[in-house]
Order: structure tokens, then C-alpha cells, then sequence
């Protein structure tokens, strides 16, 4: 098996002990490993930026940010429902703009009705931490409850993860 090495400086170091343990995984038939997207592999949500953007450059009018908070405070599974509900029919053209407009962005936030919406930034860690595991010939799979369009273009930017490993909101 071949030693997987990591070259990084400061506060970016993985553990000399997850490099030994992922080192010492046996592989047999076609191992993967599956991570969840937003606030895992991200710090913050691909889903939540995108339908922040959404609401502010008024695409989607007929919901507020404070509707999505009031019902994600009542029901986490149904807030997330409601979102893609509302982004059906959109263009996929038009996510992918916004997703870019985020992904691109030098901002930290999104502000909206008061409120200040992170915009997602890949966690480094974790960017090292997918790269050794592939390395590995571990496949990556990456789940998500936000759109796969935006997750796909996120993960593939950041992840070097081809869309066709996410598991996603599909948006028809």
C-alpha cells in the first residue's frame, strides 16, 4: 500500500494520527466514504446562501427570510421541503449564476431583512482530509439536503468531487 503524505503548514495540519488510520484502512472492493455537505465539508450552507440570494435579488417573492426561519424553528425537514418547493421552475441557468455569484464572492455575509446569511467557504481541513482519502482509492460521496445543482458546482470548485457523487435536493 502506497504511504499517503500531507505538506501543509500551520493550523491546516491533519493529525498525524487520522494519516496513520486512513494509511492503514484495508481496501476491498470499492470502499467509499460519504460526508455531509453544509457546516461539514463547508463552513456554512450552500443551500441557505443560494435561497438568501434568491430572496434578495427577488426571484422567489413569495416567501420571506423570516418565513423560512419561523418554519425551520417548527420543522427542520419541512423548512428544507419549502425551499426546494419554491425553487421548482426555476431555470437551472439561474442557480448556477447565483451559486457562482457566492462561490466568487469576497463578502462574508448576505444581508437580508435583517439578518446576516454566511456565505459557505470550504473547510480546509477537510478539503486535505477528501484528497488523502481519494488518493487511498477511496470513492467520495458527498450528501446533501440543499440543491444539487449548487452542491455539484461547489463540490467540484472545492472538492475536486465530480457532481455525479452527490446525493442532493433535486430541483426539477
Amino acid at each position: 500500500m502506497p504511504s499517503l503524505y500531507l505538506i501543509t503548514s500551520g493550523k491546516n495540519n491533519i493529525p498525524k494520527e487520522i494519516i496513520e488510520r486512513i494509511n492503514s484502512l484495508p481496501i476491498e472492493g470499492k470502499p467509499y466514504a460519504a460526508f455531509d455537505l453544509d457546516n461539514t465539508l463547508l463552513i456554512g450552507d450552500i443551500g441557505e446562501a443560494v435561497f438568501a440570494l434568491l430572496l434578495k435579488k427577488k426571484i422567489i417573492t413569495n416567501y420571506s427570510w423570516r418565513d423560512y426561519l419561523y418554519l425551520l424553528e417548527k420543522n427542520k425537514l419541512q423548512a428544507y421541503k419549502r425551499v426546494i418547493d419554491l425553487m421548482q421552475g426555476l431555470h437551472i441557468s439561474i442557480l448556477e449564476e447565483i451559486t457562482l455569484q457566492i462561490i466568487d464572492s469576497k463578502r462574508k455575509v448576505i444581508s437580508i431583512e435583517g439578518y446576516a446569511i454566511p456565505l459557505p467557504k470550504p473547510n480546509s481541513r477537510m478539503q486535505m482530509l477528501l484528497e488523502l482519502l481519494k488518493k487511498k482509492g477511496i470513492a467520495v460521496y458527498i450528501i446533501t439536503a440543499s440543491n444539487e445543482v449548487s452542491a455539484g458546482m461547489i463540490c467540484k470548485k472545492y472538492f475536486n468531487v465530480s457532481p455525479s457523487n452527490i446525493i442532493g435536493a433535486e430541483v426539477a
